[in-house]
């Protein structure tokens, strides 16, 4: 039997893009994710959607979440900052308004109680979400260093992990938020585009000696699907198109570190989606894996598609969200047909 698979890229505030199409999908088929897909899975921004859908909340809600709590997430206290110094220093931005938002909408929930919703885990269904951890706990391994988080909903390793945490351990983005709990940070540093994570997870059949894995015996790591069991649908939170670094500005290529400084954020941020669609693309087949993009360069709106403009993961303002908003409708409806085959077939 097929499952079907909804995965979310990181992005901030552009999150609206994934959001408002999801939203279009259920308006148009009156069917919530959770009924639609069986895995989500999400990172960053995408995360925090992938949770909210697995949670059961309206996909009006978290339109409305982008566009009328932003400017509370991405809050800047002055006071804060003339006491502390400047970015430099200390993260953009607090981290508590963001977590009231998400309790409000999570309260106390747990990974656990997602899996004993009959709705959700009494169905089978799995959340997956990427985190960063910075030191890992790994008394039985020699490798020591920081690596990708991934974390489930199906594994009985994290049942205890709260809603409301886990939306903040996958969107501690690099000098946006303070690092969370002291140990991690946003998942987009490694798995911004979750997609071959969840390609993985499904594909995986191993087991794990320290029974604390998949649900009911702890013992399953993965699905154990074969490849042609998948189908994975795949939005985007939209890209300016303009990472690219043209011969003119590489001039004779010998760069040394503060000519790189300010190119690594987008290179790394884009190398692993691109890294990403390339390794889903050699296991699943074009009517397996449909990936929705967002080019702002391409959109008819003159504010998106200003080459002076650049739309910036906490990007706040009213007009340029509701732009966004509007340019995740157009979309849908370009690929409308595309997406509802995808989703109903």
């Amino acid at each position: 039997m097929k499952k079907k698979f909804l995965c979310i890229d990181g992005g901030g505030s552009r999150g609206i893009i994934p959001a408002t199409i999801m939203d279009c999908v259920f308006n148009d088929t009156g069917v919530h994710p959770r009924e639609a897909f069986d895995l989500l899975a999400g990172t960053s921004t995408g995360g925090i959607i992938s949770i909210a859908y697995a949670f059961g909340v309206p996909t009006s809600v978290l339109v409305d979440l982008y566009l009328k709590k932003v400017r509370e997430i991405f809050h800047e206290n002055f006071l804060d900052r003339a006491q502390t110094g400047d970015e430099i220093f200390q993260a953009n931005y607090k981290n508590r308004n963001f977590e009231i938002i998400l309790k409000n909408i999570f309260g106390e929930a747990t990974l656990g109680t997602l899996q004993s919703d009959n709705a959700f885990g009494g169905k089978d269904k799995d959340l997956m979400v990427c985190s960063f951890d910075l030191s890992p706990d790994v008394p039985n391994d020699d490798n020591k260093n920081y690596r990708p988080l991934v974390v489930h909903s199906n594994y009985i390793r994290d049942k205890d992990i709260k809603l409301y945490e886990l939306a903040l351990m996958t969107s501690a983005g690099p000098t946006y938020f303070p690092i969370y709990k002291k140990k991690y940070i946003d998942g987009g540093v490694a798995l911004n585009n979750p997609s071959m994570a969840a390609v993985s997870y499904a594909i995986n059949n191993g087991k794990d000696e320290e029974k604390m894995s998949r649900y009911p015996d702890g013992v399953k790591k993965g699905l154990e699907l074969g490849t042609n069991d998948i189908e994975l649908l795949s939005l985007s939170t939209g890209t300016s198109n303009k990472t690219r670094i043209e011969e003119s500005v590489v001039k004779n290529g010998n760069w040394g570190k503060l000519k790189w400084l300010g190119y690594l954020p987008d290179l790394l941020t884009e190398a692993n989606m691109q890294s990403t669609k390339y390794y889903v693309k050699q296991i699943l087949n074009d009517d397996q894996y449909c990936r929705i993009e967002a080019y702002f360069d391409k959109s008819p709106n003159p504010l998106l598609n200003n080459p002076k403009l650049d739309i910036s993961m906490d990007t706040k303002q009213e007009n340029i969200l509701l732009a966004l908003h509007e340019y995740a409708i157009e979309i849908y409806n370009k690929n409308k047909s595309r997406i509802l085959k995808f989703i109903e077939g």
